[in-house]
């Protein structure tokens, strides 16, 4: 009998499947990806690699091997950074419309992107600590909020729609619409028995005990 519905297929797995209690990495077919895992056992995976369509997105739950393999590594987070992130050149206030000076810049910084004023030792595993004066976005209906970027000058310094005062310790994330902010790696976690986590991944490597692995597109 055929299937009606391409997204049954592509979405749910029924495109092919692989269990291992092996602590052994599964890879799918060309052309696939893992869309979903199953955990028949408790199990804490080593490697646990999304597929990315973009370098900063989007993101999915992640392992990258020992914790130093991450801290550190924007890239290999799950989220976490943004569509853009920069450095604050100076301590100053910027009002709204102001150039922001920025540097090091990392990203693609667009009109319209929401923005967060965050700690720099936030890029490592310590969490985000956002500052008040970017309150986190709420993105439409009545409850709408948060600072945006309102136009780029020709040196790429964004102009936001709200003041801010940078600290030399602060840097700026700017989200996308595949990228948020905030999450760590999941190095360490246990995943408990009887838990399925859906995404997009091109590999695994759980530890030693019962896992299903489900295909898709």
């Amino acid at each position: 009998m055929g299937q009606n519905s391409t997204e049954v297929a592509y979405g749910f797995g029924q495109l092919g499947s692989a269990y291992t209690d092996l602590a052994k990495p599964i890879v799918p077919p060309q052309g696939m990806v893992i869309v979903a895992i199953q955990f028949l056992e408790d199990n804490t995976p080593t490697v646990l690699v999304p597929e990315k369509l973009g370098r900063r997105g989007p993101g999915f739950v992640s392992i990258s091997g020992s914790v130093s393999d991450v801290v550190g590594a924007a890239d290999n987070y799950m989220n976490f950074h943004g569509a853009a992130q920069a450095n604050c050149d100076t301590a100053t206030t910027y009002a709204a419309g102001d150039d922001v000076s920025v540097s090091a810049t990392t990203g693609t910084i667009k009109v319209g992107q929401a923005v967060l004023l965050v700690l720099d030792a936030d890029h490592e595993q310590s969490g985000l600590t956002i500052d008040s004066e970017t309150p986190i976005p709420i993105y439409s209906g009545p409850n709408q909020q948060g600072v945006f970027v309102t136009g780029i000058a020709a040196n790429g310094d964004p102009q936001l729609s709200a003041e801010i005062t940078p600290a030399v310790n602060q840097h700026l994330i700017f989200l996308g619409p595949e990228q948020g902010a905030g999450g760590l790696t999941t190095h360490s976690q246990l995943f408990p028995k009887g838990l399925t986590i859906y995404g997009r991944w091109t590999t695994i490597t759980p530890s030693a005990a019962g896992v299903i692995c489900y295909f898709g597109k």
